[in-house]
């Protein structure tokens, strides 16, 4: 296994894990936050919104640039 496809392994391990994770939030909404109540958490400080910014960017610059 190249470098290219481990990363690629890891990033749809995150993205599997963050699926698994949004599921549960929705059937134990007592325990576990969804992902919209997280963002709308985070984005209550300028320091959340300016570290949304950048995560997307990052993300924009990653995979969507050629």
């Amino acid at each position: 296994m190249n470098s290219h496809k481990a990363t690629i392994l890891g990033y749809l391990l995150v993205l599997a894990a963050g699926v698994a994770l949004q599921i549960k939030a929705l059937t134990r909404p007592d325990r576990f936050p969804s992902l919209g109540r997280v963002f709308t958490h985070v984005m209550q400080s300028r320091t959340g919104r300016v570290g949304i910014f950048v995560a997307w960017a990052w993300i924009g610059l990653h995979f969507f640039a050629k």
